[in-house]
């Protein structure tokens, strides 16, 4: 089965972050979705008629990285709105913010802090399936990093890819501080669950 790409555009741009900016993110995101589409046929290939190789584990390997590229990007995309809907604050996910961290505006600070540190990846909020418990994890690359058995709720892409457009290099912060203004609440609520 092949994945497909996202039928998502964003033909005037999201307030804070340019068309330019966002069609080349949509752009890159294609590529993981094509090369995680190739790596699956050739191992499934290989596989099929016993052929093993040291090749073949390199290809297993880079899927990790392609593949959690893919997902990773389809969910940040799908978690930007033009119009985003507010944190509803009975909703589980804003409750246990509020249990964790005290308040939305504390969580947001560790949130932003983990999305700002060194390196190439993704600031990220998980919950753990087995108890509701959130925490903060910086996945380097897309998949370095990722605790056993964690679900994504929010991943924010900080490669400098996703920001140099419009913020240069250095201006990660500034680009984190921008896409909170068109996290669209309600998606993430889902993705948390009840």
């Amino acid at each position: 089965m092949a994945y497909s790409y996202l039928d998502l555009t964003f033909p005037d741009g999201l307030p804070g972050l340019s068309k330019e900016l966002l069609a080349d993110h949509l752009a890159l995101h294609r590529g993981y979705v094509d090369r995680t589409n190739r790596l699956q046929e050739t191992l499934r290939g290989a596989e099929s008629e016993g052929r093993f190789s040291p090749e073949l584990k390199e290809y297993r390997r880079r899927l990790g990285f392609e593949f959690s590229g893919m997902r990773l990007h389809e969910s940040y995309f799908r978690m930007l709105a033009a119009a985003p809907g507010a944190p509803n604050p009975d909703h589980p996910l804003q409750r246990q913010i509020v249990v964790q961290w005290g308040s939305f505006d504390a969580w947001w600070k560790a949130f932003a802090d983990t999305c700002t540190m060194p390196g190439i990846g993704w600031g990220t909020l998980l919950k753990d399936p087995a108890n509701g418990e959130l925490s903060h994890a910086f996945l380097e690359d897309h998949q370095n990093g990722m605790p056993v058995g964690m679900q994504v709720v929010l991943p924010l892409d900080v490669w400098e890819h996703a920001y140099a457009t419009d913020f240069r290099p250095t201006g990660r912060g500034k680009y984190v501080e921008a896409v909170r203004q068109v996290i669209d609440w309600p998606a993430i609520e889902a993705a948390y669950g009840g």
